[in-house]
């Protein structure tokens, strides 16, 4: 198969099959720094430029929905309406997980990464299927969540992965071995904070909003250091008590919105 090939058949074979035929000896890591040694033998490493110019790479999906734009499109012509119907598996990949699945992949240079629920991430041969290594995320005491434990996907950014959890951390993984790089919390889960959402990488920052509407959390938007993990900044969607601001009578063309309808 034409290298150029795989990455279309892969990604399309992962939003039909929802079991996964594995392979054995890879590395587990369950969530200690440092612990043990992977058998992928290359480095990984995905600038920023890569991620500007994604979407359009025949060999690569860097972003969950293929862009910036998030369009999930690829501008590919190998694959068509005349012989799509021809697609067939390459491999499958049995996970341990027996929960729900709405994760979406990456791909670089030939590894996939992808995650499961209960946060799990899978670095994957993406021709073969091989497993190179597993995460298992260990969750504290306390999580708290609504509609399910799933895992929308991963980001990456130089040599490292990135993922939010269910106990609402952010996890930075080395994309060559699984270890941990830096495990920094995003906000209190007892309060009901949770994260399901693929992160974003831009500019050096890690870009990761919150669950949790559900339990009456304060909405946000955080940045982290990608290097570090150090919180840069937070922008609340919810104002704090007290300075909620003035809600403007009418909208840009200058027509009332009425916001003193009865609700």
């Amino acid at each position: 198969m034409h290298r150029n090939n795989w990455i279309k058949l892969v990604l399309a074979s992962s939003l039909a099959v929802g079991a996964w035929v594995g392979a054995a000896n890879a590395q587990e890591i369950t969530g200690q720094k440092g612990t043990g040694a992977s058998t992928l033998s290359k480095g990984i490493s995905v600038s920023q430029l890569q991620l500007n110019g994604a979407g359009g790479q025949g060999d690569n999906w860097l972003h969950t929905h293929g862009n910036y734009d998030q369009t999930r499109y690829y501008p590919g012509s190998q694959i068509n309406t005349s012989n799509v119907k021809n697609l067939r598996p390459k491999f499958t990949f049995q996970t341990e997980v027996l929960e729900s699945m709405e994760t979406a992949p990456i791909v670089v240079d030939g590894v996939m990464y992808m995650t499961t629920s209960f946060n799990h991430v899978y670095a994957l041969d993406a021709v073969t299927g091989k497993e190179f290594w597993h995460y298992k995320h260990k969750m504290g005491p306390i999580t708290t969540f609504c509609c399910g434990p799933n895992n929308r996907g991963v980001a990456i950014e130089g040599g490292k992965v990135f993922m939010g959890t269910l106990d609402s951390r952010l996890v930075a993984l080395d994309a060559k071995t699984g270890q941990v790089a830096w495990d920094v919390e995003i906000a209190n889960p007892e309060k009901g904070y949770s994260e399901t959402m693929a992160p974003t990488v831009v500019d050096g920052k890690v870009l990761i909003g919150t669950n949790g509407g559900e339990y009456g959390i304060r909405g946000f938007v955080k940045a982290f250091d990608v290097e570090t993990g150090y919180l840069i900044w937070t922008f609340y969607t919810i104002p704090e008590k007290g300075h909620e601001g003035v809600w403007a009578e009418n909208d840009a063309t200058g027509r009332n919105m009425h916001r003193d309808i009865a609700a």
